[in-house]
């Protein structure tokens, strides 16, 4: 089932070029505002290693940029805050033609940042599976919107790097980058927060070492991380993203039910390890095992709504896991940077990360999802 519904997409989009981020405008992007005017990349909409083209290295070649009048930043984002970027497929205005892109239906992404100047990209968040949307436009950055969370703790600067890769189905291999001025970060490695609860799953352990875990006594549901809105970047012709409500109160960010005579709250669309419940009619009620059953069923909702499922841990920002920027690509300068060669296994799969960081979004089902296989 999953090659014949997967094939036809791919097959709709194989002719074109594909995707880049949109906003934050991309180093050398038609909407950069810091790229010099008849100067914008044509190909940063296709990937590593296409067209008869060399690898173009880190960032799309346009590392050296980064000191440079074209290198200034777009945004700014604080530390700990929820941001987003989009996606686009528009062909870039160049006097060099570049074909129009597409979705490819799919695929799985990482987000990340480097603080050092592309000497090293750690991950923020993983995809793992559809990324782009797949029912989002190639051509309407608005309906292509992934909300992250910058880490708490990186550290705050000028020019900082954040990096975007993509890999589809096609085995394909893309990566745009730009540059933002992060405020507020320490640098040091943050406390467990209170409203990320810590994930077990063993596919999505990463490194660093999780809060201890509580067994006697019900854990309690709550609140995930409230929504601050980003800086606006500077205006750009494909569109503007949507904001982001605002909480105004943590009931409104958790669902409730009863339950075996007992009233049960789990965070509202989110990923959590425990569900918390209360006021039982009978003193008898053994409520772990009530909780349990609770958290069971705000799972299979999650799964039936179709809501991506997001993980959560606590990891400092030095120990979280590097970017898999060698999979799909033979570009030297990406290799330099010390993650393992990788190949993906291709259509019908997307590619499940195997070190995908501390902030997971789970895949919606539509497709399946392996892992590369990787040497070195």
């Amino acid at each position: 089932m999953y090659t014949s519904i997967i094939s036809l997409f791919a097959l709709a989009g194989i002719a074109h070029s594909h995707m880049r981020v949109c906003d934050p405008p991309v180093l050398m992007g038609d909407n950069n505002p810091n790229t010099p005017q008849g100067k914008a990349d044509p190909f940063l909409n296709y990937p590593y290693g296409c067209c008869g083209k060399e690898e173009p290295g880190i960032c799309r070649g346009h590392l050296d940029k980064l000191d440079g009048p074209e290198g200034a930043p777009v945004a700014t984002w604080a530390a700990g805050q929820k941001v987003n970027f989009t996606l686009t497929g528009r062909s870039v205005e160049s006097a060099t033609y570049n074909e129009e892109g597409g979705t490819h239906w799919g695929g799985s992404c990482q987000a990340g940042f480097s603080v050092d100047k592309g000497k090293t990209f750690r991950v923020a968040t993983t995809w793992q599976g559809n990324c782009p949307h797949r029912e989002g436009s190639h051509l309407d950055p608005s309906s292509q919107t992934f909300d992250m969370t910058v880490p708490a703790d990186l550290p705050a600067g000028e020019r900082i790097i954040f990096a975007h890769t993509w890999i589809n189905r096609e085995k394909e291999f893309f990566m745009s980058c730009s540059v933002v001025t992060i405020s507020g970060g320490s640098g040091e490695a943050p406390e467990t927060p209170p409203d990320a609860p810590a994930s077990s799953a063993a596919p999505y352990q990463p490194s660093g070492t999780p809060a201890p875990e509580e067994p006697e006594a019900p854990a309690s549901s709550v609140k995930p991380p409230k929504s601050t809105r980003a800086p606006k970047p500077t205006p750009n012709p494909y569109g503007t993203q949507p904001a982001y409500p605002q909480p105004t109160s943590s009931v409104e960010e958790k669902s409730e039910f009863s339950l075996e005579g007992c009233t049960c709250a789990c965070p509202a669309q989110t990923w959590s390890e425990a569900c918390s419940c209360y006021g039982c009619d009978s003193p008898a009620t053994k409520r772990h095992l009530v909780e349990r059953r609770a958290l069971e069923l705000h799972r299979r909702n999650l799964e039936l709504a179709a809501a991506p499922v997001r993980r959560a841990e606590s990891v400092a920002w030095a120990k979280r896991p590097l970017m898999l920027l060698t999979i799909d690509n033979d570009d030297a300068k990406l290799a330099a940077l010390g993650t393992p060669k990788c190949t993906s296994a291709g259509d019908p799969a997307e590619v499940e990360f195997p070190n995908p960081g501390p902030e997971v979004v789970d895949t919606d089902g539509q497709a399946p999802l392996q892992k590369p296989n990787c040497s070195g």
